[in-house]
């Protein structure tokens, strides 16, 4: 039951990475022309990343709207998609 349970809470936590739906957080990565922006759930990032939970709260995010706005042109788009997951 408990390895059933974690499997789910995995699929579902997986869903949520591919899911923009109700988002609070874009971050743009790359540089021209190679630019891919990522939407994400920043109490996610924060609880899987300390990176991340330091960035997100300081000067170095910007917010627009209720959205937190995130660049990072130092690195591609393909790593970080791997990072991100």
């Amino acid at each position: 039951m408990n390895d059933e349970l974690n499997q789910c809470f995995v699929i579902d936590f997986s869903n949520l990475l591919e899911s923009s739906q109700d988002f609070d957080t874009k971050i743009k990565v790359g540089e021209e022309p190679n630019i891919k922006e990522f939407k994400a759930h920043s109490i996610i990032l924060s609880t899987r990343s300390t990176y991340f939970k330091t960035v997100l709260s300081s000067q170095w995010a910007g917010r627009e709207n209720r959205l937190i706005i995130f660049d990072k042109p130092n690195i591609l788009p393909s790593v970080f998609e791997i990072l991100i997951k």
